[in-house]
């Protein structure tokens, strides 16, 4: 699968129908989602196959290589 073809934090998002917030949350810290809520994104983001793209946490981080 392509980057164009692979799945965004926002196609999780829709999916497990929470906010893109939410699932970062989920992503970066866990502990702070209800479990309910955690194991349905978790569920998504596994079914669709996500990975996070380094570029655009790097770009969240506002770090450059």
């Amino acid at each position: 699968m392509d980057s164009v073809d692979a799945p965004t934090i926002y196609d999780v998002a829709r999916i497990a129908g929470v906010s893109h917030q939410t699932v970062s949350r989920v992503l970066n810290a866990p502990l702070t989602v209800r479990e309910p809520v955690r194991r349905r994104v978790q569920a998504v983001i596994q079914h669709l196959g996500f990975e996070r793209n380094a570029q655009a946490m790097q770009l969240g981080r506002k770090r450059k290589r």
